[in-house]
């Protein structure tokens, strides 16, 4: 037994056109469990890769609809109060969509991907660890599920008219589900990055990894400098909830225990989960029009910028009050400088579509069309974090803080829906070309409204209060959010439904499609 626990079938690799190899299944060489018992005891890194793309569409389609009913609360139709029962419970809510849509639902996506992706481009019959891969998919699980429980319960990320007795004790329960969902993240990014380094194909440096996986090496960097922070921060924060007010860090009574977390999904950690979009988007053009870049090194350069500019938690001014280190340099150059990658990605797939085959078959196909949706949200989200950080707009306390978070959102979910379209043998099968194509338009229709609209309704927005995010703007661009929000339900529902349709057929282990 070696130290990975997983042979690397070499001899049997044969690279396609994106790079990607096929490797001996270790469903067929190790003798993996079947029936009930699968999903529990395998062995296979691409059953993990489906369970956790799976359960995070399901998750997403969930926290899908709960976004729909926080747009209705910023039209007249209904009071937010009167939606969920509360303010408290609004807030609630209101957090639990954020968070939600970063730890599990994009995060766990692209994570479920590289886990049956990357194996077959590195040449690797497995993953390193894959009895590590599988703890990481249910430790997640277990730890979203306590989220969402503790939630409706009572708990959350804070309150805004204090925290009571059992609200403390639920929230409790919150911090204890988001610690372990980060652990799982951490687990699966480890595991993907040592597969990369160590059980790479004889011959095969570095430099000549393909852009998704060395684009999910950069994540797992980022993720193990970003993701520990937020852990120390539910620490403190449990202090806050459970020691003597004389040891306290912050005021739990008020929402300053969602302002110790809030960093998670603002820039630039925000865009700790777009970094394996450029990947896929270089991979997916470059199997679609069947070429290569003539600067592969230039690619890793660009993949690996992007992560640089995505390590958050040094961002964070709770502790530093009232000193703003958003008011800094370095935050404004992290701001202004994230649109460069996504620049440059933009030019570099110009390049590979110069470079290969313009068929109409080839530019209009499922891989291509989620490719350039992805990039566009991911270059509307970077520009509006660099309008962002300018100081005279004074955008930095308004609702174009979620149109970046909504632009990086709609851009990784995209990319995965173009990655099931590229990798879909690997993955789960065959998936149908018109819910791929339906999931989309759709997912790029709403994520486009979401992020116009609130980045309009931060330019005329007046009151800069926390709950001014969700409920700033006039009727009619809450409206537009009302629809962006719909859109991006309905996008979320057919990559579902995509998924479960090809899973019923069955992914083909170690084959590529035709």
């Amino acid at each position: 037994m070696t130290l990975t626990e997983s042979p690397v079938a070499e001899s049997e690799a044969a690279a396609d056109a994106d790079g990607a190899a096929a490797p001996v299944s270790p469903a067929e060489t190790l003798g993996a469990p079947r029936g009930l018992a699968q999903p529990f005891m395998t062995n296979d890194a691409a059953q993990v890769g489906r369970l956790f793309v799976v359960a995070s569409l399901l998750m997403g389609l969930g926290k899908a609809v709960i976004g729909v009913l926080l747009s209705l609360g910023r039209t007249d139709a209904a009071a937010p109060e009167d939606l969920f029962g509360g303010l408290n419970a609004y807030f609630r809510m209101w957090t639990l969509y954020r968070v939600s849509f970063v730890l599990l639902v994009v995060m766990p996506l692209l994570l479920g991907l590289a886990l049956a992706v990357v194996p077959a481009q590195v040449g690797a019959g497995n993953v390193a660890f894959p009895r590590a891969a599988l703890a990481s998919f249910w430790s997640w699980l277990i730890g979203a599920v306590i989220i969402v429980a503790s939630v409706f319960a009572g708990g959350g990320w804070g309150a805004l008219d204090g925290v009571t007795g059992n609200e403390s004790d639920a929230m409790a329960l919150t911090l204890l589900g988001t610690g372990m969902v980060i652990v799982a993240l951490l687990i699966g990014a480890i595991v993907v990055a040592t597969t990369v380094i160590s059980l790479r194909q004889t011959g095969m440096s570095l430099l000549d990894v393909p852009p998704f996986s060395w684009s999910m090496l950069v994540t797992a960097v980022v993720w193990l400098f970003s993701l520990p922070v937020a852990i120390a921060n539910i620490v403190v924060i449990y202090a806050d909830l459970r020691g003597r007010s004389a040891i306290a860090f912050g005021r739990p009574e008020s929402p300053d225990i969602w302002l110790q977390l809030d960093w998670l999904v603002e820039q630039p950690a925000v865009y700790a989960m777009a970094v394996p979009v450029l990947g896929i988007v270089f991979s997916a053009v470059g199997k679609a029009v069947d070429a290569r870049s003539s600067r592969p090194e230039a690619i890793l350069v660009v993949v690996g910028l992007f992560g640089l500019l995505a390590i958050g938690g040094w961002s964070q001014d709770y502790f530093t009050a009232p000193q703003d280190l958003r008011d800094g340099l370095v935050y404004v150059a992290f701001g202004l400088a994230a649109v460069v990658p996504v620049m440059a990605t933009a030019g570099g797939v110009g390049e590979l579509v110069m470079r290969g085959s313009k068929t109409r078959d080839r530019l209009l196909s499922t891989p291509m069309l989620g490719a350039g949706a992805a990039l566009k949200l991911l270059g509307a989200a970077t520009l509006v974090g660099a309008l962002r950080v300018i100081e005279p707009l004074d955008l930095l306390e308004t609702s174009a803080t979620w149109a970046v978070f909504h632009g990086v959102v709609a851009a990784g979910l995209i990319a995965g829906v173009a990655a099931l379209a590229t990798w879909s043998q690997l993955l789960l099968g065959p998936i149908q070309q018109r819910l791929a194509v339906g999931a989309i338009v759709l997912l790029g229709a709403g994520g486009g409204l979401l992020v116009l609209a609130d980045l309009i309704s931060g330019f005329i927005a007046d009151d800069p209060d926390l709950m001014a995010l969700a409920l700033d703007g006039n009727a009619a661009l809450n409206g537009v959010v009302l629809i962006g929000s719909l859109l991006v339900a309905a996008g979320l529902a057919a990559a579902l439904l995509g998924a479960v349709s090809a899973l019923r057929h069955g992914a083909t282990a170690g084959s590529e499609a035709p």
